[in-house]
């Protein structure tokens, strides 16, 4: 994707095959050669990164990226955030696929109960960047077998190839357009409330420090996830993954 532009970014490096987009990033970035905010994508992960630092498998045909977002000072969940414009450009393009899509707390976006997009950010507070991962199976055709019940490619959902070029435009234009008001701390609640997939269920939560199980309710408009833990007795958390649903 060589001729990939955004008017979002003022630098975009492209890779054939690369050990981690994520990686690639912080070296960049700690070097100075990356200025303002900049994009890497690469056809082939060698080493991709998910969350937790699990590896994300990342063969050609997906789309896996990093993105550098310089100066952006935010109060809400940048995640939850991209999530939902990922979500919105998704619906869009292939409107078929709506009611079965789901935004999973607090990173991932999951297609018929397998998870078809992870999202990674982080702060590097002293560089003044966020770094925003994005790894979605678009055009994957086979996954391996120990991910054949957990995780969905686009291209086997619909049968036919998908335009990555469009796909990526489409989530970056969403989150041009939404970035100054989620800076204000204006999360989409609503929607992303509208297209939970834990909303009502009763989950476990581990937060590294305890687990907890209750029942999903909602988030809040900074992002935390609200949990039933018991009747009456709803309580907010900021980070954690959701290890088992009902």
């Amino acid at each position: 994707m060589k001729d990939f532009q955004h008017p979002l970014f003022d630098e975009i490096y492209s890779f054939d095959k690369i050990e981690s987009t994520n990686l690639k990033a912080k070296k960049l970035i700690k070097t100075g050669e990356a200025r303002g905010n900049f994009l890497i994508i690469s056809r082939i992960q060698s080493g991709g990164i998910g969350r937790n630092r699990n590896r994300w498998f990342s063969p050609e045909g997906g789309i896996w990226l990093t993105a550098g977002l310089y100066g952006l000072f935010v109060e809400s969940n940048l995640t939850i955030f991209t999530g939902i414009c990922i979500h919105k450009a998704l619906t869009l393009l292939f409107p078929e696929i709506k009611s079965n899509l789901k935004i999973k707390w607090p990173n991932d976006i999951y297609l018929d109960n397998k998870k078809l997009c992870g999202i990674l950010s982080s702060n590097l507070q002293a560089e003044k960047y966020h770094l925003l991962g994005i790894g979605l199976n678009s055009n994957v055709c086979e996954m391996p077998l120990e991910l054949n019940d957990i995780a969905i490619s686009l291209r086997k959902k619909l049968d036919h190839n998908i335009d990555n070029k469009v796909l990526i435009t489409k989530i970056f234009d969403n989150l041009a357009d939404d970035l100054p008001d989620f800076i204000e701390g204006k999360l989409d609640v609503k929607y992303y409330n509208e297209h939970s997939l834990l909303k009502g269920r009763t989950i476990e939560l581990d937060t590294d420090f305890d687990k907890f199980t209750g029942i999903a309710k909602s988030i809040n408009k900074n992002g935390a996830l609200l949990i039933e833990l018991k009747p009456g007795m709803i309580q907010p958390f900021y980070a954690g993954s959701v290890i088992s649903w009902d």
